[in-house]
């Protein structure tokens, strides 16, 4: 198992990794829309706060020797389940043609007022 560490990663701010490789899959924490320069975007618009999230795993992604197409798992979950479909709309552009396999969890509430929070597996190039 290996911990990736990476300054240019956005920092836990808990007892946990940010992401972890074992075997050849790489395993991300939840992802919230905080910038890696600590900014939080709580109250940004829903697009915002998925352009952050997924930049973020794209950094994540690219510090672990991967790539998007690499992506095998999505779990999202998702303050309202009215932003299912802007969530649906934003990701189908994002990913492309790759999809993977993908839950979208409606929660009631996520930490700080955030309206969305994405964690991923995803397989490490051979």
């Amino acid at each position: 198992m290996k911990i990736i560490l990476n300054e240019q990663l956005p920092a836990a701010n808990g007892h946990y990794s940010t992401a972890i490789i074992s075997s050849n899959l790489l395993f991300v924490s939840g992802q919230l829309p905080v910038s890696i320069d600590g900014t939080h975007h709580h109250n940004d618009p829903f697009e915002k706060q998925f352009k952050v999230v997924f930049e973020n795993i794209i950094q994540i992604l690219h510090a672990s020797g991967t790539a998007k197409e690499k992506i095998v798992k999505v779990t999202a979950y998702i303050s309202d389940v009215k932003l299912w479909p802007e969530f649906n709309k934003l990701y189908a552009s994002f990913m492309g043609e790759h999809k993977p396999v993908r839950t979208v969890v409606p929660v009631p509430e996520l930490h700080y007022g955030y309206q969305l929070e994405v964690e991923i597996i995803a397989e490490i190039k051979e």
